[in-house]
């Protein structure tokens, strides 16, 4: 049972990530497209063609040529390369690329970006972007159990390729004296901030006064982000450690409160011998500087 949980697990992972990769492809525009918001709330995808204090003449990516009156234009902007269309229609960025529901991404953060991530209000985690290649952090419990210090370096292969070096150590906290643990790590993502794959492995350890070396691990992941509306994303995530014979992970939802803020929340399988308990999982994050 256990086997046929993680082939489940493993191919939902997969399949939620590169399902979708042609259909961000697609979306991409041309350069020199704006987004023409008028009054009522209107907005037009497509090249200014003309503008004077009268009119505003833009061509659709259709074909269409539409001529607005200037007084009922609110704002236009300009769209780079990179925007993420859905039905026709721009939307804001994935506002936490680098990171799924608690797996990293090799893509890194903004430089001076921060964020805090909170999981079920009791665990929480402070991401700093250093650079934009490097990123630092915090994570603990209202328990101060554990406590632990992050750190990750990207390097950027390409448009679509990107691979990283980090790792988490710290000690066991104020209810688990005489321990200390941590996770090293590589990764590599596929994909795109709205669309991408992700494998992780390393090594893991969490050593004991009474048993040091005891808990150490090889430790792998594979984990995947499918942008899907405006307000939502499919996440999947997987983890598993060969030595300890546990795996665990599952499909999450990523749903965008704002370019700042998500709320993350899904079922996760736990996999420890014959046991196979689910769990739900839940997460909000909130970026202080985007």
């Amino acid at each position: 049972m256990k086997h046929i949980i993680i082939c489940l697990l493993l191919s939902f992972s997969i399949f939620s990530i590169t399902v979708a990769q042609d259909k961000e492809q697609k979306s991409r525009p041309d350069s020199g497209l704006v987004v023409l918001s008028t009054n009522s709330d209107e907005e037009f995808v497509g090249a200014i063609v003309s503008e004077d204090a009268r009119e505003v003449s833009i061509r659709l990516q259709n074909g269409k040529m539409l001529i607005i009156p200037a007084y009922t234009v609110k704002s236009i902007r300009k769209l780079s390369s990179s925007t993420f269309f859905i039905k026709g229609k721009p939307v804001f960025p994935n506002p936490h690329p680098s990171r799924y529901f608690y797996t990293p991404s090799a893509i890194p953060m903004d430089k001076g970006e921060v964020y805090i991530q909170s999981v079920y209000g009791l665990a929480y985690q402070v991401q700093f972007g250093v650079t934009e290649n490097f990123s630092i952090g915090a994570t603990t419990t209202l328990l101060a159990t554990p406590l632990a210090l992050t750190a990750k370096y990207s390097i950027k292969i390409d448009e679509k390729n990107t691979l990283a070096f980090g790792g988490l150590a710290g000690i066991g906290g104020l209810l688990i004296r005489e321990t200390n643990l941590g996770i090293g790590f590589g990764a590599f993502t596929h994909g795109t901030k709205e669309s991408n794959v992700t494998f992780a492995a390393g090594y893991a350890w969490i050593n004991t006064k009474e048993d040091n070396g005891g808990g150490n691990s090889p430790v792998m992941s594979l984990s995947g982000n499918q942008r899907l509306s405006k307000n939502l994303s499919l996440m999947g995530e997987l983890w598993y450690l060969p030595e300890a014979g546990v795996f665990f992970g599952g499909p999450c939802f990523r749903l965008y409160k704002s370019k700042k803020s998500s709320f993350d929340f899904g079922i996760w399988c736990i996999g420890v011998e014959d046991k196979n308990p689910f769990i739900p999982v839940v997460g909000y994050t909130y970026n202080f500087v985007k």
